[in-house]
């Protein structure tokens, strides 16, 4: 891609949020990702060295498109930039957060988890919104009574909050919703114990699930 999208990097219908403890998981985890084919990844700014590692997987990896997730001030915002973050995200709507976004051109998806947020966030331009947490919220029935208010704005929805294997496939089916996020893949467990493999095939198993609700 010669300018970002983030539609573009959301048409494999997967957002995994990975939360790193230490730099040197991050090469391995991103590998895994793109052994099992999935090219997009979301690393909160949860831990000291998220800035460090979307660095160091953009530098090795360019084929992936990384997002840089839990944005809470802007500093941070400028941080996920400096670190080359393709894009950000925020569990919440914060508007000073967000104009920092624009401000700098970072494409950006806010949290939303009330209709007056949703709308809020439209009204400044952004379509495609994180629905968080979203299994607290009343899950698929939630995004489906948002369904009949909101086409008309043609908002699209990244369910994230307790989204996994089992149920992903009922928020995909659902035409509001752009992809699904979650860190399911990626247990500290398995990246503690250094089992990227088994990380491959857990991405491996969620893109299938996508390609299976594609034939439908």
């Amino acid at each position: 891609m010669n300018e970002f999208s983030l539609t573009e990097a959301l048409k494999q219908k997967i957002l995994p949020a990975i939360t790193f403890d230490a730099v040197d998981n991050a090469l391995p985890v991103a590998e895994a990702f793109l052994k099992a084919g999935l090219h997009v990844i979301e690393i909160p700014f949860r831990t000291k060295v998220a800035e460090q590692s979307i660095g160091v997987i953009r530098k090795a990896f360019p084929e992936l498109n990384v997002g840089a997730g839990t944005l809470l001030t802007n500093i941070q915002v400028q941080k996920a930039m400096d670190a080359g973050a393709h894009f950000g995200l925020s569990p919440g709507y914060n508007s000073t957060v967000c104009n920092e976004a624009k401000r700098l051109g970072l494409p950006f998806i806010p949290g939303v988890m009330t209709p007056s947020e949703i709308e809020s966030a439209h009204e400044v331009g952004f379509t495609i919104q994180k629905l968080f947490p979203v299994e607290q919220l009343g899950g698929v029935s939630f995004l489906k009574a948002m369904q009949g208010p909101y086409e008309q704005l043609n908002v699209k929805f990244i369910p994230m909050g307790g989204v996994n294997l089992d149920n992903m496939t009922d928020y995909l089916k659902l035409k509001n919703v752009i992809a699904v996020g979650g860190s399911w893949m990626v247990s500290k467990e398995l990246m503690m114990n250094s089992n990227y493999k088994a990380i491959e095939n857990n991405v491996a198993d969620a893109l299938a699930k996508t390609k299976m609700i594609n034939k439908i």
